[in-house]
């Protein structure tokens, strides 16, 4: 026989064994809520992540702008418990700066560049309810997006120029819906009664329709004939890259002299790369900005283009960044069958330029923006 003590020692580890594998388990199945816990936390945070980028992207300033900023989220793909359960009810709210104050129903959306997100995700907890008479815990997270204003761009413009004497942003006197120049009509200095005063008489053909005295006097006076907007390359191919990708041969940014790198852009292919372009977006028939943001489009008729003023015969200043709607026609060939080499090349103002987007935005006061998480 064993001795009374050697037995008793056998129940105590024995005990102690029990003791231990409780705590144990109780600690594993704890780490396994707070770790599910944890992993919730964040799928929810990358919904509301992705849901305020894409809310953001759609504000314009208008009532439409909101209501496609609460679509997105609503309709949003990303999801929690491991890819498989939606996000119900996120909440989605508006503001023109981070401090607030943030409606779900702005009563004017002018100046609305911010868009908050914030979801919950209710998680079941399997052991730590065996401590704690708690079932499920809610999750919560929240992101806010917004159009934050651009100095520089270091590619996405087109090889054309908006003219504005008016440096106040992000519209810089344009009016949304009006045509303006992008780029000008063939000058001719020597023209009966051609002066400042009188810059209509300068011009080979009409300017377009939007363009004030003002700028057309800054244009005759500063440009003359050796300029007319344009600041691409010369080749037919750079000219393609240029037009239908936007790859910006250098970079732009506000405040700088673009005076030395306009060039004239005469070159006959550009109105067919223009056509090409308004073509390849899925509205083809809209030619009011209403009506065109308002249908299904992708937003390749919307060009974004550098607002410069025109100082002196050496000094063009870029003072921001806008988009322009091209027009189209019933057979696609507007700017083929419009325009020859004297002719300006026209398009509709649209709005500010939001990078990425395929509307328009806020604009700041630079008229462009990039949407990024800001909190």
């Amino acid at each position: 026989m064993r001795p009374a003590g050697c037995q008793r020692e056998q129940g105590f580890v024995l005990v102690t064994m029990a003791v231990s594998a409780a705590v144990l388990f109780g600690a594993l199945g704890l780490s396994v809520d707070l770790g599910r816990m944890f992993i919730a936390k964040n799928e929810t945070q990358a919904f509301c992540d992705s849901a305020a980028l894409s809310a953001a992207l759609f504000l314009d300033g208008t009532s439409t702008g909101i209501t496609n900023a609460q679509n997105s989220v609503a309709n949003s793909i990303n999801r929690w418990n491991f890819g498989t359960t939606t996000v119900t009810s996120p909440t989605v709210t508006f503001a023109t700066s981070s401090a607030g104050p943030w409606s779900s129903a702005p009563f004017s959306a002018v100046g609305y560049g911010f868009a908050r997100v914030t979801a919950s995700a209710p998680v079941p907890l399997y052991f730590i309810s065996i401590v704690v008479p708690q079932t499920s815990q809610s999750i919560t997270a929240s992101a806010t997006a917004a159009q934050v204003a651009l100095t520089s761009l270091p590619r996405g413009l087109s090889p054309y120029t908006a003219v504005s004497t008016n440096t106040t942003g992000p519209i810089f006197g344009f009016t949304v819906g009006d045509s303006y120049d992008i780029q000008w009509p063939q000058y001719n200095g020597t023209r009966a009664g051609c002066n400042a005063s009188n810059p209509d008489k300068c011009f080979v053909s009409p300017t377009c329709t939007g363009d004030i005295k003002a700028t057309k006097a800054a244009v005759v006076t500063n440009w003359g004939a050796s300029n007319n907007g344009y600041w691409g390359g010369s080749s037919n191919t750079v000219i393609e890259q240029e037009i239908l990708d936007l790859i910006q041969t250098q970079p732009l940014n506000l405040g700088d002299n673009i005076y030395p790198v306009l060039t004239a852009g005469n070159k006959a292919s550009q109105a067919g790369y223009l056509d090409e372009r308004a073509t390849q977006d899925t509205n083809r028939v809209d030619n009011t900005v209403s009506a065109y943001l308002a249908s299904s489009h992708n937003g390749r008729r919307l060009l974004p283009v550098p607002i410069v003023n025109p100082l002196d015969s050496t000094h063009t200043t870029v003072i921001g960044f806008g988009q322009f709607l091209l027009s189209v026609n019933s057979t696609n060939n507007y700017y083929t069958k419009t325009t020859n080499g004297n002719d300006p090349f026209c398009a509709i103002y649209a709005g500010p330029y939001n990078v990425g987007s395929s509307s328009v935005g806020v604009g700041g006061t630079t008229g462009a923006t990039r949407v990024k998480l800001v909190l």
